[in-house]
């Protein structure tokens, strides 16, 4: 499915014009996660190849090798939730290091879809974030204005439709998309919680040490979405 080398590493031709950011892609799930994924996000890798070039790995041992061949990346985009692993725990401290010294690492893709207990893990265990897993369901969200730059705002949907997991516990300027008074659950999935709380969101971009952690909770991404992605990973303005 990964028609650019499978995703491996793409050697940038200098004569071919200047070099496009590089992205690490992590897909480090087992193989069913990595088909799901490649499946569901077709169109945004098909977005990622035009705007970056993608070093992929799809195992611990390569993804330590990335590291070694370019130890500050443009960004890393976490596919799915194989990081929560025991045997990917050095990757992803490594992974913690990175945004924290200024790098920009999007969980997105499948990864919302993982176990709660890997979520946590990743959240709380492993980068100390405050966010806690809220509400899955399918509503229409609007963008926050205090989260996003005029500039960004005008390359971003006002609202749109999403069926996605959100998370809470972030603060509001940290949240893009968020409900509104007029929200209305489209689609409920069995939940505890009954509607998204307004202090929800599933499209998150928050500070970490001198980078960024971003969180996606559109496993199966509309339009908005995969521009949220690209905007994140600081190529929607290429």
């Amino acid at each position: 499915m990964y028609s650019r080398s499978s995703m491996g590493i793409i050697p940038q031709d200098s004569a071919a014009g200047p070099a496009k950011p590089l992205i690490f892609v992590l897909t480090l799930g087992d193989d069913q996660t990595q088909l799901t994924f490649q499946e569901s996000h077709a169109s945004f890798l098909n977005e990622l190849f035009e705007r970056a070039t993608i070093w992929h790995a799809k195992t611990t041992e390569k993804a330590f090798t990335l590291f070694t061949q370019c130890s500050e990346p443009h960004a890393i985009f976490v596919a799915d939730g194989g990081i929560a692993h025991a045997r990917c725990e050095v990757i992803s401290q490594r992974l913690v290091q990175y945004a924290a010294g200024g790098g920009i690492v999007v969980f997105g893709g499948v990864f919302a879809t993982s176990s709660l207990e890997s979520l946590k893990k990743i959240m709380k265990q492993t980068w100390d974030l405050p966010w806690g897993i809220g509400t899955y369901q399918q509503s229409t969200l609007s963008l926050n204005s205090q989260a996003v730059s005029s500039t960004l705002q005008s390359r971003l949907p006002a609202a749109y439709s999403q069926t996605a997991l959100s998370i809470y516990g972030m603060q509001q300027r940290e949240a893009w998309y968020l409900s509104t008074e007029q929200t209305a659950v489209e689609h409920r999935v069995p939940s505890p919680k009954s509607i998204v709380g307004f202090n929800e969101s599933p499209v998150v971009f928050a500070r970490y040490g001198a980078g960024h952690v971003g969180y996606i909770g559109d496993a199966k991404p509309e339009n908005g979405t995969m521009l949220a992605m690209l905007a994140m990973l600081g190529l929607l303005m290429e």
